[in-house]
């Protein structure tokens, strides 16, 4: 321990920090504490203390945003991300206030540094949506801010740093030298790899590469710098070994970190210093400056280091996946990849022989993929609800590839700074290498068995997991085999104990999933199987709230399999969301209003098969019927043509209508039957429906709208609420979270839906 001074504060800051972040509240004891740090075996409860502190000092209280629009000025201070047909930046403003802004992507590559202004509306972060999701509002707070502004028209760049400029001149060189000398797919990946410029990859790409577990070789992370910094210092260094004149002035290890030192920060800077690029410059600095001390750091030690120095800048950090990710596997590589190679069962050849150049290489590398594979698996589990079965063998053969492609693609990037036909040798050998990678992922992300899904553990469950995991190697020979299993059984147990909770508690649970702009409702029925009403979906090519809503909250609550997808009527917002659902759950039947829809929508439905349900048919499992009272498309299309579903369990009913209007209401009205105690909202709360006959005759107690926060058809209106209110129905709102009932066949009662553990509840709880 004497070597790594630095592990156990390291620990107990995060520790304080995590603590700090659960609650605002802050015991008198972590002031009293700080004095500790001078007592070396108490220093780890005074960096706990100080941990705390820091957390709890940086968290923000909600702030009531105001009304309209307002200019906005003020400095990017964080790498900002391209997430889809938007760009999300930390801004802060003069004054000092800290906000998370989003805007349409800039005519010119935003950057960190950059000072702008814009117009925008400012509001409260959303809290979690639905249950067991993350709650950004309190991510958000955490770090700082307390508002989040929504550009309403362009953004506009008042002062712009002279490297941030040059910086984006070299992107945009790259960008045009990759255009002219490879194709747009190899052209896409060798930009991202080389400078963090995502903007011309595919969403198939970007799904491809999270399927198969390779995410971290596509998006500039820690590897790419290690790639870069380590490589550029063990090339200075043969190159100053071959000048005796240079040896014998300088030791050549001394002046090859010093010239690589500046490198790293500059390529951290280039590629948009994002989160885990920052951190791995820290560590990478911290190395290169024991290099010139003439000081061998030891991994952990300079881990730990990089961990302080990180949380006591950003306390916040603790809670992204990215630091988790890049702390974990690079722990698990310095405590795991050299009892790996040991068990391997080839010895380790003498150096200089064709087996060191050509075996060994191989072999070491594949324990140390196994070795970050086993570290970061609880975090993935948590952030990510799946672990990728071909992720090891996948990174095994794409490792190299991509290291290789990381260095030609820097050469490629520093080349195009001066010309863009000076970058054409290095893009050319890039080429191969960008479509071998594609393919490697490709491979591993098509089979259906390729990633195994998992409920996400708790936030201290997945901690404690990998504490496990990462202690394994240092623990007596007969503990190592129980801590993998408790490891194991606190990543994999908790969907099916959930899963058997439902089981045991009966009855039927209805949750109105929030998946913005659409509609998905969750049943789970008596038996503890599952069905989906509608499934969302993203019309405008945004975030798709199938993979990001519904297939999370399926997998936590312990879903295996949907016995029933109920489809009201194929447009966009209702149907492209089950495209991912499918792929991560088999489906055993699908049932529609017939209408087979166009463009996307009609290629998710010929994936589903489903059977047209005429009114008056039904579909009953576990004491649940599902009747359709409405759908008939002869005399309608369109959203008069939904499937109006009612589920009866007992003496209770829910009423799914779709996005019916008023000649579909009158429909359904005139062929009766609609009464139910929960309805939801037909077409979003929109004012060619909810008419009055058709609410009087549904008589619900409950009345939700599906629908999405700020959307841009002003849903919902206020005269389809004003008419449910003035029936007696209590109005619920999706864009304020998801919405849950639980009913015995006798009533139903409204339940809070903000976490899984709510799928624990029993009718013992009703009063």
């Amino acid at each position: 321990m004497t070597r790594r001074p630095l592990l156990l504060p390291a620990l107990g800051l995060a520790l304080g920090v995590g603590l700090g972040l659960e609650t605002s509240a802050m015991p008198a004891a972590a002031l009293g504490a700080l004095p500790l740090a001078l007592v070396p075996r108490l220093a780890p409860l005074a960096f706990g203390a100080a941990g705390w502190l820091a957390a709890a000092s940086a968290r923000v209280p909600p702030v009531a945003p105001p009304e309209g629009i307002v200019e906005l000025r003020g400095r990017v201070v964080g790498a900002p991300d391209r997430l889809e047909d938007r760009v999300r930046f930390p801004l802060r403003t003069p004054g000092g206030a800290l906000v998370e802004a989003w805007a349409e992507p800039t005519p010119w590559p935003l950057a960190l540094g950059d000072e702008v202004r814009f117009r925008a509306a400012l509001r409260a972060p959303g809290g979690r949506r639905n249950p067991g999701g993350r709650d950004p509002g309190e991510r958000l707070r955490a770090g700082g801010a307390a508002l989040v502004a929504l550009a309403e028209g362009p953004v506009v760049r008042t002062a712009a740093p002279a490297a941030a400029s040059r910086l984006e001149r070299a992107r945009d060189q790259l960008a045009e030298a990759a255009g002219r000398w490879l194709p747009p797919e190899q052209a896409a990946l060798v930009r991202a790899i080389g400078t963090g410029d995502r903007a011309a990859l595919d969403p198939a790409a970007s799904a491809s590469f999270a399927r198969s577990g390779l995410a971290h070789v596509l998006a500039v992370s820690g590897f790419h710098l290690v790639v870069v910094a380590f490589g550029l210092e063990r090339l200075l260094r043969a190159l100053l070994l071959r000048s005796d004149a240079l040896a014998s002035r300088a030791d050549p290890r001394r002046l090859a970190a010093a010239l690589t030192l500046p490198c790293a920060l500059l390529y951290a800077l280039a590629t948009g210093a994002g989160a885990p690029v920052a951190r791995a410059a820290l560590a990478a600095a911290v190395i290169l400056a024991g290099a010139l001390l003439d000081r061998a750091p030891d991994p952990l030690n300079s881990l730990a280091l990089a961990a302080v120095a990180v949380l006591a800048a950003e306390p916040a950090a603790l809670l992204d996946a990215s630091f988790q990710l890049s702390f974990a596997a690079v722990a698990g590589l310095a405590l795991w990849a050299t009892p790996l190679r040991r068990a391997l069962p080839v010895t380790r050849p003498a150096p200089g022989s064709w087996r060191a150049r050509l075996v060994e290489p191989f072999l070491s590398g594949a324990a140390a993929t196994v070795a970050a594979t086993l570290a970061t698996a609880p975090v993935l589990a948590f952030h990510f609800r799946q672990l990728p079965l071909l992720g090891v063998a996948a990174n095994v053969a794409a490792i190299p590839l991509g290291a290789a492609l990381t260095a030609l693609a820097a050469l490629s990037a520093v080349a195009a700074a001066a010309s863009p036909l000076a970058a054409a040798p290095f893009l050319l050998a890039a080429g191969p290498l960008a479509a071998a990678l594609r393919a490697v992922s490709d491979a591993a992300a098509a089979p259906r068995w390729g990633a195994v899904g998992l409920a996400a553990p708790g936030g201290w469950a997945a901690a404690a997991a990998t504490a496990l995991v990462l202690a394994i190697p240092a623990l007596p020979r007969r503990l190592r085999l129980a801590a993998g299993a408790l490891a194991a059984a606190l990543l994999l147990l908790p969907g099916p104990l959930r899963a058997a909770a439902a089981r045991a508690r009966g009855g039927l649970e209805v949750i109105f999933v929030s998946v913005g702009q659409g509609d998905a409702a969750l049943l789970r029925l008596p038996d503890g199987s599952a069905v989906l009403v509608d499934g969302g979906g993203a019309a405008g090519g945004g975030p798709d709230p199938g993979a990001r809503d519904l297939v999370p909250l399926l997998r936590d609550l312990g879903v295996r399999r949907l016995e029933a997808v109920f489809v009201s009527h194929p447009h966009p917002d209702h149907v492209l969301g089950l495209e991912a659902v499918a792929r991560a759950f088999p489906v055993a039947r699908a049932f529609s209003n017939g209408d087979r829809g166009d463009g996307p929508a009609r290629e998710v439905l010929a994936a589903l098969s489903p059977i047209p349900l005429a009114p008056g048919e039904a579909w009953e499992r576990a004491g649940v019927r599902f009747e359709a009272l409405g759908g008939d498309r002869t005399p309608f299309a369109a959203n008069d043509a939904s499937l109006v579903l009612r589920a009866t369990y007992g003496a209770t009913s829910f009423l799914f209508p779709g996005d019916v209007e008023a000649a579909g209401e009158a429909a359904a009205v005139a062929r009766g039957g609609l009464r139910a105690d929960v309805v939801k909202i037909p077409h979003h709360g929109s004012r060619t429906s909810s008419t009055e006959p058709f609410v009087r005759a549904v008589g619900a107690r409950w009345a939700v709208a599906c629908l999405g926060a700020h959307n841009r058809f002003g849903f919902p209106h206020p005269e389809p609420l004003a008419r449910w209110a003035a029936a007696g129905a209590e109005v619920l709102r999706t864009d304020e979270g998801a919405v849950r009932f639980l009913s015995d066949g006798r009533a139903v009662r409204r339940v809070e839906a903000g976490s899984v553990l709510d799928a624990l509840a029993t009718w013992r709880e009703q009063p």
